[in-house]
């Protein structure tokens, strides 16, 4: 069988080089592998061998159970179990290599989480240095909560719609009502609810109208490419740098994931420095 890498003496054969780059294509949605995504599949491998040694060395027990957990929840993401098998054919690989791999990833997972993410501890004053440096950065954007009517430009009765919902309106009925009786927006079924939006969530026009209203004011019909829109602000909240307290947790855990990931890399680094590593970039 033939092979594209050696790392201590450990062989990575192409079929699982085939099938590391296989799902790169998928996730990427592209068809033809580039250069940079080859080298990206062999050194997925080569770092997932040398972490798959590092935590044979500790005492790490997988569950069976969850091995095949994980390998349900992959097939059921097809269609078929036929779609499953030929998927599997596609990318070179066999359900008994499938749950070998599926029970080394989550082995490193563990590994990584005991060894460089549950292990970092980030002291108080690192976190509110943070926060006094980058405030800017950490600024809460403004947001305005709306309901929402959408009259499809499709619907071939738009017009007596928009007529009907107009003069509901004007007649003060009820916005929540007409939403969840005329509106075409998937919103609908919460009452016209689409929560709190920021700039950039919708398109512009739409936008431009709401962060004009006032609390409790309705607009429309606003014209866009999807058809005609009526809104209603129910709250406005002003972009905002959040106190301190409010924030240092989401801080502290943000920190904590950026230190354990860097020192994952200082550890792959230096793992790699000590290996034998040999790729056949002509086997690729």
């Amino acid at each position: 069988m033939k092979y594209v890498a050696i790392v201590n003496n450990f062989k990575i054969y192409q079929n699982d080089y085939k099938a590391e780059l296989y799902q790169l294509l998928k996730e990427n949605n592209i068809e033809e592998p580039t250069k940079q995504l080859k080298e990206t599949a062999i050194n997925n491998l080569i770092d997932a061998c040398l972490l798959k040694d590092e935590s044979q060395k500790c005492d790490i027990c997988i569950d069976e159970s969850s091995v095949h957990f994980q390998f349900q929840e992959i097939q059921s993401r097809y269609g078929s179990h036929e779609d499953f098998i030929k998927d599997l054919a596609d990318s070179n690989i066999s359900v008994d290599k499938l749950l070998e791999n599926i029970g080394n990833g989550l082995r490193i997972k563990e590994y990584i989480k005991r060894e460089f993410l549950d292990s970092v501890n980030i002291k108080p004053e690192r976190i509110r240095d943070f926060y006094d440096t980058h405030k800017e950065k950490l600024q809460y954007p403004e947001r305005a909560r709306i309901c929402h009517i959408l009259i499809s430009n499709r619907d071939p009765h738009a017009f007596d719609k928009l007529e009907e919902v107009s003069k509901k309106l004007y007649e003060n009925e009820d916005f929540c009502d007409i939403a969840n009786d005329y509106s075409e927006c998937p919103s609908a079924k919460k009452s016209g609810d689409l929560g709190f939006i920021k700039r950039g969530d919708l398109v512009e026009e739409l936008e431009n109208v709401i962060f004009s209203l006032n609390k409790d004011q309705v607009a429309g019909p606003i014209p866009t490419d999807f058809g005609f829109h009526f809104v209603k602000l129910i709250e406005k909240e002003e972009k905002r740098i959040p106190p301190y307290d409010e924030i240092k947790d989401s801080l502290r855990k943000q920190l904590e994931k950026i230190t354990g990931e860097l020192e994952l890399l200082k550890c792959i680094r230096k793992l790699r420095s000590k290996a034998q590593i040999e790729i056949l970039y002509d086997q690729l």
